[in-house]
């Protein structure tokens, strides 16, 4: 063999060199890029981190926001207060169903027209007030101490009084 030879053989072994190496980052890149994509673009990690994140993300909504511990606290007073009025307004129908001189046919279907749509809505307030009562894990844990923990339709006149000043329990 000659010096030529030789010389070509080892520039070809070079030239073939760089090719198989160009070839080989090619690849390692073009598997880097679809393993990005698989992991962050077609959610592989957001299915992966999907029960953690959801967790963290309702502790911080329910117990670390005070906006929303506030509003909960309230809406058990508002559901409770509007049971109350939905009350009142049943028995000024009824008394003035019951009143002398007695209310015109005409007026006596719409008191009773009226008294159905009351207990109606009535029913409805206490039991929204009873599922979100029921919600341990958001709504329910900030009812106050001093509201009942259930109310019951078949009461007449509800108690929505609170002995507690304190905003929330914990």
């Amino acid at each position: 063999m000659s010096d030529d030879d030789l010389e070509y053989t080892f520039r070809d072994a070079v030239r073939h060199g760089g090719v198989v190496l160009k070839t080989g980052v090619v690849a390692i890149v073009v598997v880097l890029v679809l393993a990005v994509m698989y992991v962050f673009g077609w959610g592989f990690f957001s299915k992966t981190t999907a029960p953690w994140r959801g967790a963290a993300e309702q502790r911080e909504l329910v117990e670390g926001s005070g906006d929303y511990r506030i509003a909960a606290y309230d809406h058990f007073f508002d559901l409770c207060a509007q049971v109350q009025s939905d009350e009142a307004s049943l028995r000024n129908l009824r008394r003035e169903l019951a009143s002398e001189p007695k209310p015109t046919e005409e007026r006596a279907l719409q008191i009773n027209a009226s008294i159905t749509a009351l207990e109606n809505n009535r029913a409805a307030n206490i039991n929204q007030y009873n599922a979100d009562a029921a919600k341990k894990h958001t709504e329910g844990q900030f009812r106050s101490s001093g509201l009942p923990s259930r109310l019951s339709p078949s009461t007449k006149e509800t108690s929505c009084t609170s002995s507690s000043p304190s905003p929330a329990r914990t």
